[in-house]
């Protein structure tokens, strides 16, 4: 057999073998406690959203400024449009899923309302299309009997990085607050604070 031959069938039986091998490898894995706090690395984590979000959903259900509105608009509960939270660190952070996390427990305790403003644009663009003929006469839904909005939901996320005697310290700051939109008001606001400590090995964190 030529010598250019042997070197081809020795080439495929190496491909071959490395694609046996790696067939038989398998993934082990196991569901986690998303309840169970961690600190993985010196980022931002769940384990951090769930801490800010439980803080801000307590501060919020306790202080005055839900049985304030609840007396002036005479029993009405308040319409609340999450706006959004300015991610002032370096890092890439979900800010709307620790928004979605204080906003469904706030509805879900039945004392708050809050209005999809994601999804306004869309919403007109149905009432266009359900006004054109196209729909059921008596059917069509129509501008003109969407609820205001009675206070916005905004905050913002910073961080400090300090290091020092071969540790590295990392402090988060959360602040969200509601404003009122009639009198621009800020009817409630709430900081929490997050310290995380980590000492430096050779290569850094």
């Amino acid at each position: 057999m030529p010598q250019f031959s042997l070197k081809r069938m020795f080439s495929v039986l190496v491909v071959l073998g490395a694609g046996a091998f790696a067939s038989c490898q398998t993934t082990q894995g196991n569901y986690a406690d998303p309840n169970k706090i961690e600190i993985v690395d010196d980022r931002w984590n769940e384990s951090d959203a769930r801490l800010t979000a439980e803080q801000m959903i307590g501060s919020a259900l306790a202080k005055p400024w839900i049985k304030e509105f609840v007396r002036e608009a005479e029993g009405k509960r308040p319409f609340v449009l999450v706006d959004d939270i300015e991610n002032r660190t370096s890092e890439q952070i979900d800010t709307k899923a620790l928004f979605e996390a204080v906003r469904n427990e706030l509805l879900n305790s039945g004392k708050v309302r809050f209005l999809d403003g994601a999804q306004r644009q869309k919403i007109l663009d149905e009432y266009k299309y359900q006004q054109s003929g196209v729909v059921r006469q008596g059917s069509a839904k129509g501008p003109g009997k969407q609820q205001s909005a009675d206070f916005f939901m905004v905050g913002a996320i910073s961080s400090q990085v300090a290091e020092a005697d071969g540790y590295k310290t990392v402090t988060y700051q959360v602040e969200m607050r509601l404003t009122n939109i009639e009198s621009s008001e800020i009817a409630w606001t709430e900081i929490k604070k997050i310290k995380k400590q980590f000492r430096r090995s050779r290569f850094g964190l």
